[in-house]
């Protein structure tokens, strides 16, 4: 039988434990630890039913997100880009369009080209065709003749007629000036029918100039100013 034996130690800090629960038991939580859990429960409950009523009210469509802004911008840069190119393509087809009508002789006006002088080719053909149509004419030698004196040369008009007489001009006068006279010499007639006979006598006197003059009183009136 075994005998107990009576051992004294010497005390320390473990004879003196301290009062309530030690070693696994915690201590008392932070308030911000017990909200945290409602506060995000509510946070989600919020976001879930501003969802759901902006489906519901069509409003979803409205909500522009980060991503969906970025794709808009993307998509307007594209378009910008389509529009410029498509802009400059319709450009160079109506440049096309342009020159392949300026190149088509079927729409070219053959009528209206001009000349370097700047008149038209109908109006050439006019002027060429009167031209044509006055040498045509026959030259009436028997129409009245007058020719004025205007230069300091006496008799010179006298001879500028005996030449015209001597041509087969058979009714010709020479005169002295009355009135204003030119300053150079020239040949007026009236009438176009005598067109032809002024330029006959014009080219017999040396005369370039030829003129019509409905308001003088002989058919043709040659005055001699040199």
């Amino acid at each position: 039988m075994a005998h107990k034996q009576n051992v004294s130690f010497t005390p320390d800090a473990f004879d003196n434990p301290p009062e309530g629960p030690v070693g696994v038991h915690r201590g008392n939580r932070a308030w911000y630890a017990v909200l945290l859990p409602y506060v995000v429960v509510i946070a989600v409950a919020v976001i879930l039913g501003v969802f759901a009523w902006a489906i519901m009210s069509g409003e979803i469509n409205n909500i522009r997100l980060p991503w969906s802004a970025n794709q808009s911008t993307i998509a307007k840069s594209s378009n910008v880009k389509s529009g410029k190119i498509d802009e400059r393509k319709s450009k160079s087809d109506d440049a096309d369009d342009d020159s392949d009508e300026d190149r088509d002789p079927v729409k070219e006006d053959k009528s209206n080209k001009t000349d370097k002088n700047g008149n038209s080719s109908k109006d050439s053909k006019d002027n060429n065709a009167s031209d044509s149509k006055a040498s045509e004419q026959p030259i009436n030698k028997t129409v009245p003749v007058r020719v004025v004196n205007a230069t300091k040369i006496q008799g010179h008009a006298a001879q500028e007629a005996a030449k015209l007489k001597q041509a087969g001009y058979s009714s010709v006068e020479a005169a002295n000036p009355s009135g204003n006279v030119p300053a150079d010499s020239v040949v007026w007639y009236k009438g176009d029918e005598n067109r032809s006979a002024a330029e006959d006598i014009a080219k017999t006197l040396g005369i370039s100039n030829v003129e019509p003059a409905n308001q003088i009183a002989t058919t043709i009136v040659v005055v001699l100013c040199k």
